[in-house]
């Protein structure tokens, strides 16, 4: 009679380490099943296969979220050891693949190039050191040219792309905030409403840009018209115009928490989705798959994932 294969024996496998982990990260079944891209039965079902294995309670459920139990740390310090060491195998495997003739071509909202794209390259340095990157902040309406054109591999685009041939995953969170100088009567308020901006010198996105478009179709449902003394394409030059005396304006939470500037809420909420955008006819090399997982994993842990 023959043996069973060894990994047949093991109580705690890696896809189980895999789930586990997830589930440990995000504080729920839903967000866990997100994050590894399967059903959330299916994240379920195997939780509650590894405590029956275990006999151990590893999760206490209260109001909708997984409160991990002491075991449950214990046994995650040891699964996040062992986890990272079977990442770095297989970050050896993506390097020795990823040789000088393959670099990552990226391309970038600008909003996103100065603050949530940077953390993601250096960690993907770190992990895979002899891939070579490329990188440009462009355009919202420039990058399904440059996909399709295969000038890039991965887009992240600050907000989704709507095109026949091209995916757009979303993958975190962000909102619109008004900006300000020090000193500005506005600081004041907690949140800013937009009857506050009326009576303000407004320095405003162009309308016929995508965050533009955004901010004056919720200005409208909300009965306002907001007029711009001095319209700009990104959120940079925003930054700028604020800075030399010209007004107030309304960008995105990225770059304004970067400014220097006083932040406020705005009482009506703005929400944009941040989206990995690739081809539909190329399959997506282990670069730009490693590069996703790294910004993924990124926006759970700050609390933004979508």
């Amino acid at each position: 009679m023959s043996e069973k294969p060894a990994s047949d024996n093991l109580t705690f496998k890696l896809r189980h380490m895999e789930v586990f982990r997830a589930v440990m990260l995000t504080g729920s079944i839903s967000a866990a099943a997100k994050m590894l891209y399967v059903s959330q039965p299916a994240v379920s079902k195997l939780i509650t296969y590894i405590e029956s294995r275990l006999a151990l309670a590893l999760f206490n459920r209260v109001n909708n979220r997984l409160v991990p139990t002491a075991e449950a740390h214990t046994l995650y310090r040891e699964v996040e050891r062992v986890y990272q060491a079977a990442l770095q195998v297989n970050e050896c495997a993506l390097a020795l693949a990823a040789g000088p003739s393959k670099p990552l071509r990226l391309c970038c909202s600008a909003s996103l190039s100065t603050v949530v794209l940077p953390g993601a390259l250096a960690e993907l340095k770190r992990q895979l050191p002899a891939l070579k990157i490329e990188w440009q902040a462009t355009l919202i309406s420039e990058m399904p040219q440059h996909l399709l054109s295969k000038k890039v591999d991965l887009a992240i685009s600050a907000l989704p792309v709507i095109h026949d041939h091209l995916h757009s995953q979303a993958f975190m969170r962000g909102h619109m905030v008004c900006l300000m100088p020090h000193g500005h009567p506005l600081a004041e308020k907690s949140a800013i409403d937009f009857h506050d901006l009326v009576r303000e010198p407004l320095l405003m996105f162009r309308a016929d840009g995508p965050f533009g478009r955004l901010i004056g179709a919720v200005a409208e449902r909300a009965g306002v018209l907001l007029s711009s003394v001095l319209e700009f394409t990104n959120a940079s030059e925003g930054v700028g115009l604020v800075k030399q005396g010209m007004g107030v304006t309304i960008i995105d939470e990225f770059v304004a928490h970067d400014s220097g500037l006083v932040v406020r809420p705005l009482k009506h909420d703005i929400r944009f989705d941040i989206s990995f955008v690739y081809s539909k006819f190329e399959p997506l090399a282990e670069p730009a798959q490693r590069m996703m997982a790294v910004l993924r994993e990124q926006a759970q842990k700050q609390g933004r994932g979508v």
